[in-house]
Parts: structure tokens; C-alpha cells; sequence
């Protein structure tokens, strides 16, 4: 059975910082500066809260505690570089991010953590393509397919996670868009300019409050003082009604928790406990990703008709400068398949470079 993660349990960061930048002009991308902070220190910032933290690629000053290291050999190639990155840490959960996503920020990470029901959740760009390196995993089975390579070096990123289960998000705020080019460079610079990152930040965390205190006031209301949500329970059902509503149609979100509220209380009432709460989740969370309202029965294998909507958060300021310049100056540089295997390819190169 599918187990939903929350924002509560542990996880490690590989972040892939190498590569040679060779549409930059072999500069050093990582430490490219995008409002006065770079690229490599805002994907790091996006990972508070990790148990561990290691960047592949070359030692340089970073603003928190890291791990680096180095693929073997220096510029094998990304499927190396996440093998390197993978000595690192022993969380259940290994998030691993590009070093050259601007936009990347912690409410994109909570988004993924609370989503992943599967072996991985990737965000998916406009274009629908996976995004690899902007994913979690759970480590055994990453492991076991980096395990079951004939050789790291020169392998493909999609060779490692194409047999894999996996939930996928659509990035609705641009998240996901790189800085291959200096014009994707210039327009991230433009488009951070216009977002003041503490400002976001404090909205985040007084929303968070709102909800705790409405919660509480609402389970008074109930007569349920003593029997409040944990914090971790309230993202657990955050991050349903997300995958509800991206998967299923909007309204289903709160007709889905409700429902995950009523098996919770049948349970209790049978002497089911706190514990509960887990099964209802993780059922209707697999059952909303797998929903098709074509296909014969209740649930098929796509979702069909899914409305469009943000999993488990707002949409922010638009980050179409990003990507008109990633996706047009960037693209015509690439191959003519255009997916984002090559993008990882490239840009991870030992990793998002």
C-alpha cells in the first residue's frame, strides 16, 4: 500500500553542482549571483529542514553546512554525480535539486515531500517533461536502480528513473526553470527583482499560523479540545486535498479530506487511535492519482480529465521571463528531442550546470 510523506519526516538533499557551463562560457553557474544571492545558496535555502545536505561538484563558499563531494571521475555525468551524492546522509528521503533553479524555494520542497506516495515525485515542467532533478526519492529503491546499472559513468538520468513508480506535480510557478543561458540569467535576475523573498516568506508563515489557529478554534467549536491536529497531520491533509484536487477536480478536495475525516473517526471509535489518520490518507491519495473518470470503474491508471490547480500551495508571481528564455533561447541550443533527459544530461553534467 502507497504511504504518503509529510513534511515531518526526515530527509537528506543532493544538490548537483558541477558541470562546465558551456553556454555560459564556462563560467562558474553556481556561483552566479541572482539578487544579490547564488544560484547554489538559493537551492540550498529551498532545503531547510534537511538532515543532511550534499552538494557534487567543485568545494566553494556556501552560506549552511554541507557535504561536498565529487563524482568519479569529475564530469562523468549526472547518474555519477547522484552516486556520489548518495554516500551522503541516511535518510529514507533523498530530495535532488539542480544547483541552477532560481525559483526553487521551500514551499516547492513542502509541495514535494507532501506528495510523495510512490518510489519519487517530480515536478513536471510546461511542457510536461519530467524534472529529475527537481524530485524526492525514497533511497532503497534510488539505490537499487543506480545499483542496477552496468556503468554509472555516461549512463542517462532517465535510464535510473524511468522504471520507477512516480507521482508527478505540474510546476505551475516556475520553479523547475533553469539558468543554461544568460539570457534565462538576466530574466531570473528581472523576475527576482519583483519578489521580495522575505516578504513571500513571512506570508508563508503567517498562513501557517492562520490555519493552526482556525484549527484550534474549530476543534473547540467541536468539542474536541485535547484531540487537535498535530502539525504533521495538518500537512498530511494539506498535501491531499492538493493531489485531490490536481488529480481528481478541484471540488474533490474537500470532499476527499472529509471523507478521510469520517474513516478517521469510524476508526477511532473502533479503538483505532491517532494512528488512523495514516491508512484514510494513503489510500485516498493512491486512489486520486490513479483516477480516471474515462476508464471503466471508479479508477483507471491516468487522471483523465484533471482541472487545473497548485498542489498544496499558491500560485506566485509569473515566471514567464524565465520560461520564454529557457524554453526559447535555451531550447534552440538543445537537441531536437528537447526533453528534459537532456536537459539533465546538460545541465547536471555532475549537475545542473
Amino acid at each position: 500500500m502507497d504511504r504518503l510523506s509529510g513534511p515531518g519526516e526526515p530527509f537528506d538533499v543532493i544538490v548537483l553542482a558541477g558541470g562546465g557551463a558551456r553556454r555560459l562560457g564556462g563560467t562558474d553557474k553556481p556561483a552566479l549571483e541572482i539578487g544579490g544571492v547564488s544560484l547554489l545558496d538559493r537551492v540550498l535555502a529551498a532545503c531547510e529542514g534537511a538532515a543532511s545536505v550534499a552538494v557534487v561538484g567543485p568545494p566553494r563558499p556556501v552560506a549552511r553546512q554541507v557535504v561536498f563531494t565529487r563524482e568519479f571521475p569529475p564530469g562523468g555525468g549526472p547518474v555519477p554525480a547522484l552516486a556520489a551524492g548518495m554516500t551522503v546522509g541516511s535518510a529514507e528521503l533523498v530530495a535532488v535539486f539542480a544547483a541552477d533553479m532560481p525559483l526553487l524555494d521551500e514551499e516547492a520542497v513542502t509541495v514535494l515531500r507532501r506528495s510523495l506516495t510512490a518510489d519519487a515525485v517530480f515536478f513536471t515542467d510546461e511542457r510536461g517533461k519530467d524534472q529529475p532533478l527537481a524530485a524526492i526519492y525514497r533511497r532503497n529503491t534510488l539505490a537499487a536502480a543506480l545499483d542496477a546499472l552496468p556503468e554509472l559513468r555516461g549512463a542517462r538520468l532517465f535510464s535510473v528513473v524511468e522504471g520507477l513508480d512516480a507521482t508527478r506535480i505540474p510546476d505551475t510557478r516556475g520553479v523547475t526553470a533553469d539558468c543554461d543561458t544568460w539570457e534565462a540569467v538576466h530574466a531570473a535576475r528581472a523576475l527576482i527583482a519583483t519578489r521580495p523573498a522575505a516578504k513571500a516568506k513571512m506570508g508563508d508563515m503567517d498562513d501557517k499560523k492562520l490555519l493552526a489557529d482556525w484549527c484550534a478554534a474549530a476543534a473547540a467549536e467541536l468539542g474536541l479540545t485535547g484531540h487537535e491536529l498535530a502539525e504533521s497531520d495538518l500537512d498530511a491533509i494539506l498535501g491531499l486535498a492538493g493531489v485531490a484536487a490536481h488529480n481528481v477536480l478541484r471540488p474533490a478536495a474537500p470532499l476527499t479530506t472529509f471523507l478521510a475525516g469520517y474513516a478517521v473517526g469510524l476508526r477511532s471509535s473502533a479503538g483505532g487511535g491517532r494512528g488512523a489518520l495514516d491508512g484514510p490518507i494513503a489510500k485516498l491519495s493512491a486512489l486520486a492519482q490513479a483516477w480516471d473518470p474515462a476508464a471503466d470503474g471508479p479508477a483507471g491508471t491516468g487522471h483523465g480529465g484533471a482541472a487545473s490547480g497548485t498542489v498544496g500551495g499558491s500560485v506566485a508571481a509569473s515566471p514567464t521571463a524565465v520560461r520564454d528564455a529557457t524554453t526559447g533561447a535555451a531550447a534552440s541550443a538543445k537537441s531536437s528531442s528537447g526533453t528534459s533527459g537532456d536537459r539533465a544530461a546538460d545541465a547536471a553534467g555532475s549537475g545542473g550546470q
